[in-house]
């Protein structure tokens, strides 16, 4: 309980600013469009309204779900990297900030991949058929675990928004 009351808490703390919530809004749509694109984009002859039709009322959840999770993360991300980048202009704070967004994206990426059977086929190059096989099956659990992730990601953003995060950066 304690680990979603501090979510909350940050969270509070990074809307308090009009901009982000806005910014928050924008992105989220952003990134569901961005989830709906991938499969349209890269699967021949599959067009938007299709591809509306063919997700399920479960699939629809994943998606909104993660990409609220995603866009939050990344809002939250940002609001670290501007504060730092305000208190101390170095390098190291950048990149700090920088990592937890980059494994947010790319955990909120993989998922709705994995879960599209369609898109599935844009990824056969690497992984070969026993692995989109292995996808296929397993996609709702995939992309549970990429929620799992962005809940993860958002405990140790939300540390860093409320300034109790243990790690320190030192110069050499």
């Amino acid at each position: 309980m304690y680990y979603i009351q501090l979510v909350i808490l940050a969270v509070k703390n990074v809307f308090k600013e009009k901009s982000l919530l806005i910014f928050f809004g924008i992105l989220n749509l952003v990134v569901l469009w961005f989830f709906i694109y991938i499969p349209v984009k890269k699967v021949p002859g599959n067009t938007f309204v299709f591809q509306i039709s063919i997700f399920t009322l479960k699939d629809w959840f994943l998606l909104i779900v993660l990409s609220a999770l995603t866009s939050l993360s990344l809002t939250m991300n940002g609001f670290i990297i501007r504060r730092e980048l305000k208190n101390s202009l170095q390098p190291q704070t950048v990149g700090r900030g920088s990592f937890g967004a980059l494994t947010g994206v790319l955990g909120s990426i993989f998922g709705p991949t994995a879960s599209c059977a369609s898109c599935v086929g844009s990824i056969f190059g690497f992984l070969g058929v026993g692995g989109v096989l292995l996808l296929l099956k397993y996609r709702h659990i995939i992309l549970l675990f990429s929620i799992l992730l962005m809940f993860v990601t958002l405990y140790h953003s939300s540390k860093r928004v409320l300034g109790i995060c243990n790690i320190e950066i030192r110069k050499r």
